[in-house]
């Protein structure tokens, strides 16, 4: 057994709020946190090894809850396009994929995001057994759905019984840290009648459903000129808001929609970067927020996002909403960086493991060594960490009170051999192109 002591000022994002020369006591057999307080806790703990200092930061570690990471394969493939088009390019360069890409971009990604301070992730893509292997390889922690589309000629061909059938046999894998959703595209890429079906075995197998849903203007357009009605409707008209989904994006929900959301508590992931990048409309969060939506930050896939980096995204989720609403405070730090931790737990179903700094969770906690000059003074150390931090920041990562980066180096893979061959798996897959 190690004990281990991770010294600093403590952001737990729970009830005991922030302890200034702090310290938190992890447990590596039992992977949990066994006490937190002021740094003179120290001595009747006796740790053998001591990590950070009181000008460290300590906080528990990001939840990205929404992206697809063997996209880290394709960077730089597809750019200056958004919506439909950006979808049609990128389904027939996926349909080149093999199922040893999505491995290496996998692991690719999440050493990436390991790097940046994500200790769990929401996946959504193809192969999805190649993205657990990687997960279970490197010891993140991950919510891992199959992607079924329908209408693609060349997106990967997953039905919706291999979904199902991936969700249930994975869950619980790489010694718990494998949780499962059920993978639908959306309600442009899939019929109604495999979507009810999902909704179905959602209900009989009390698996999630994670789905993109308002995303695009020209989602907008499609269903209404199909549907006769917006995307937010349908899914309330076919039940799919019923078994509370995991949405992403969000963008183009209506005033009168949001009630909806918040009725059927539906979880949001909201990726900023990537739907301004696109040139896409600006989420109503702070209405969502107000009406008692759960929402949670996420990155989205890193070909639209570039990287994986959950500090950008918390700069833009608090810049974009402020403008939305011409407000210099229509959001506070503090919630930015709830929608990043404990609200992200809440909305993959993992709040009672991590999210939090808490006795008895997880040890999934980062330690930040910031340059000083870019961080001192500290008064509000929420403002601190939303404005002035960011993922090169991250200097060492626990997961399950393992550590899986020191001093950022990896130290559960050989992130030289990751690069090489992944690179090696991206010009075989150009050549292909």
């Amino acid at each position: 057994m190690v004990i281990y002591a991770l010294k600093g000022i403590i952001v737990t994002m729970d009830r005991k709020g922030v302890i200034f020369d702090g310290v938190v006591i992890i447990d590596s057999d039992s992977g949990l946190i066994i006490d937190i307080g002021k740094s003179d806790i120290i001595k009747e703990h006796k740790p053998e090894i001591i990590i950070g200092d009181k000008n460290s930061i300590v906080m528990p570690g990001l939840i990205n809850t929404h992206t697809h990471s063997p996209m880290s394969i394709l960077r730089g493939l597809v750019s200056n396009i958004s919506g439909f088009r950006w979808l049609k390019r990128v389904w027939k360069i996926e349909g080149m994929l093999k199922s040893s890409d999505v491995y290496m971009g996998s692991l690719m990604s999440i050493v990436c995001m390991i790097k940046s301070g994500t200790t769990t992730f929401a996946d959504h893509y193809f192969y999805a057994e190649e993205i657990a292997k990687a997960v279970e390889e490197v010891g993140i922690r991950a919510v891992i759905a199959k992607t079924v589309i329908e209408y693609s000629e060349y997106a990967p061909k997953h039905n919706l019984k291999d979904s199902v059938s991936f969700a249930i046999r994975y869950h619980g894998k790489a010694k718990g840290r494998i949780s499962t959703m059920i993978g639908i595209h959306s309600l442009y890429s899939c019929s109604l009648e495999t979507v009810k079906e999902a909704i179905e075995y959602s209900k009989v197998h009390d698996k999630p459903i994670h789905i993109h849903l308002a995303e695009s203007r020209d989602e907008i357009k499609y269903v209404q000129g199909k549907y006769g009605t917006t995307p937010i409707k349908l899914a309330e008209k076919i039940g799919l808001l019923k078994v509370k989904p995991l949405i992403a994006h969000a963008a183009y929900v209506g005033s009168e929609e949001i009630p909806l959301l918040a009725k059927y508590q539906v979880k949001v992931a909201y990726a900023p970067f990537t739907k301004m990048r696109g040139g896409q409309e600006i989420a109503p969060i702070v209405e969502m927020l107000k009406a008692g939506v759960e929402v949670s930050l996420a990155t989205d896939g890193p070909l639209s996002s570039g990287d994986l980096d959950m500090f950008k995204e918390m700069k833009f989720m608090l810049a974009a909403q402020n403008y939305k609403y011409s407000s210099p405070s229509a959001l506070e730090p503090k919630e930015v960086i709830k929608a990043a931790t404990i609200n992200a737990a809440k909305n993959l179903g993992l709040d009672r493991i991590v999210g939090s700094i808490r006795e008895g969770k997880a040890a999934d906690i980062i330690v930040l060594k910031p340059d000083p000059f870019k961080a001192m003074p500290v008064t509000d150390i929420y403002y601190t960490i939303v404005y002035s931090l960011c993922g090169s920041d991250v200097d060492t990562v626990f997961i399950n009170g393992k550590p899986v980066m020191m001093h950022r180096k990896m130290l559960t893979v050989n992130e030289e051999n990751i690069l090489r061959n992944t690179l090696l798996a991206a010009e075989r897959l150009r050549s292909r192109l």
